[in-house]
């Protein structure tokens, strides 16, 4: 991830604004290093027992195949822990990302601090797709026109994904289905599934670059105005 951007660049910030985005921006960082070394780990240890699954299965004896299985269960667990401590700073930071943008560019008051914290922390489904449905394309007036229609078909394609945990909350398959209204006062932590794979499989490394941008995005506008 890029640096995060000092104080003097996102002059229009609050101090509760400043210091909840960068909280947010550190955390997201720690955490993404984490998690690719955990799925890197845990990719390691599929790879060992699928051959010692395949090399004991002509001996008599399977210590190895058995205990690379127990890592691997551990590794998985670990590595979804870190997912779900990493989900809720991944989609704070986005949403809270996004609505300072559009606070900025709009020219509107600084949020209060309740508000602020309140953002700060992980958004419920329904609030993480108001957030992501703000035309963020068309706040970063300064870059191109193919840019920001490349930036508007990225909205679509995240607002598609998100639709798509919607149907998967309410699969029938799942131990608690979830109608509409239900999955959207949701958080996706309270909703995860240890036995599948999570609601945020195809959200996390989207919105990660995605939060890192909105920053780098307030300081850049803020910058065309000097």
């Amino acid at each position: 991830m890029a640096r995060f951007l000092s104080r003097e660049r996102l002059t229009a910030l609050s101090d509760a604004e400043y210091d909840a985005l960068g909280s947010l921006h550190f955390a997201v960082n720690d955490l993404r290093h984490e998690w690719v070394a955990s799925c890197a780990v845990l990719e390691r240890m599929i790879a060992l027992t699928d051959h010692a699954d395949h090399t004991d299965g002509n001996s008599r004896f399977s210590h190895r195949s058995e205990a690379l299985s127990q890592v691997a269960r551990a590794a998985s667990q670990y590595s979804r822990a870190v997912e779900m401590t990493m989900w809720p700073c991944v989609s704070a930071y986005t949403v809270l990302g996004i609505t300072l943008l559009d606070r900025v560019v709009s020219g509107r008051a600084p949020l209060t601090s309740s508000t602020v914290r309140s953002l700060s922390a992980e958004p419920t489904l329904a609030e993480l797709q108001s957030a992501l449905s703000i035309p963020v394309a068309s706040l970063r007036r300064a870059r191109s026109a193919e840019a920001q229609a490349s930036e508007r078909q990225e909205q679509k394609e995240l607002l598609s994904t998100v639709e798509g945990v919607y149907l998967s909350l309410a699969d029938p398959a799942r131990d608690k289905p979830l109608d509409g209204e239900q999955a959207a006062a949701c958080r996706l932590t309270e909703a995860d599934d240890p036995g599948i794979n999570p609601l945020w499989d195809n959200l996390m490394e989207p919105l990660t670059f995605l939060a890192e941008q909105n920053t780098l995005e307030i300081g850049f506008y803020l910058a065309q105005q000097d």
